[in-house]
């Protein structure tokens, strides 16, 4: 992956206010001029809602055919919103990968030594990029989610199968968590950029631990239950799961645990990005 350096000089602009302390907005500033400059972390968030899209009429159509061949009790028990999100699946891979590179691109380029000069406070820098990252996805995410559903329910009624509105229960809430769900996921890869420091290991490793729970088959049963249960992404998804598998948390316990899981990974990357060298 090709990561441009144009925003390599926007770091020595950065005005300092008392010497050794950088205004925050002023870090933010600097921080979205990087992004916007840098065209992987555009094209690999405009790729998360590609993505969405293309999933969710694949799922559309995948689940439609099974709803029209399956027996009248599984119909009774079909819902349309479970197809409307699976997409996010995947596309959460890309909206890490986003996060990710927000910081690798610096490592990459070597201009993370010289940010590191102009906002000499490491605490302030990693707080820029997180506070941009999440204010991009709070409405990118919302929006991604959105694709994923009006393709999905189109896609179930041009079959004739049960779909859904905007304007049924639980829609509106259900597209809200998932734009907050991919806005954690796209602070996880935040803390995997600067944990790891390279585009390729961070992706790698941190899209592992996404998929997990779809390797909860393999384990025993035990693990299995306590991995679809208790694992961050899995805990998370109850935001935008309107009908959660038995012994699932609640959404607000599920929102909790994976938002403590990513303020630990971030604490985390503040103390090595404090500790070691660029």
């Amino acid at each position: 992956m090709t990561v441009s350096s144009t925003g390599s000089s926007t770091g020595s602009s950065i005005e300092t206010s008392t010497g050794s302390s950088t205004v925050f907005s002023t870090v933010l500033r600097s921080e979205w001029t990087k992004f916007r400059t840098i065209r992987a972390t555009g094209y690999v968030l405009a790729g998360a809602f590609v993505t969405a899209l293309f999933y969710g009429f694949l799922f559309g159509t995948a689940n439609g055919r099974a709803y029209l061949g399956a027996s009248a009790e599984d119909q009774a028990s079909f819902d349309p919103v479970v197809t409307a999100f699976r997409g996010l699946f995947l596309a959460q891979l890309l909206v890490s990968a986003t996060g990710v590179l927000a910081v690798t691109s610096e490592y990459a380029s070597g201009t993370m030594r010289t940010s590191a000069t102009v906002v000499p406070r490491r605490g302030r820098l990693l707080a820029g990029k997180a506070a941009l990252v999440a204010l991009i996805l709070l409405p990118c995410g919302p929006l991604i989610a959105l694709g994923s559903f009006l393709i999905s329910q189109a896609t179930l009624t041009a079959q004739d199968v049960p779909s859904v509105t905007l304007t049924d229960p639980g829609v509106p809430g259900a597209i809200v968590g998932a734009g907050l769900y991919l806005t954690l996921i796209g602070l996880y890869g935040v803390a995997m950029g600067f944990l790891i420091r390279r585009t390729a290991g961070a992706t790698a490793l941190g899209s592992f631990l996404l998929l997990l729970p779809a390797m909860a088959s393999l384990f025993p049963d035990w693990l299995a239950r306590w991995v679809l249960t208790y694992w961050p992404t899995a805990a998370g998804m109850t935001l935008f799961t309107p009908s959660p598998v038995t012994d699932a948390l609640p959404p607000s316990l599920g929102f909790t645990v994976l938002a403590t899981t990513v303020l630990a990974l971030l604490l985390a990357a503040l103390t090595l990005f404090r500790s070691r060298d660029i």
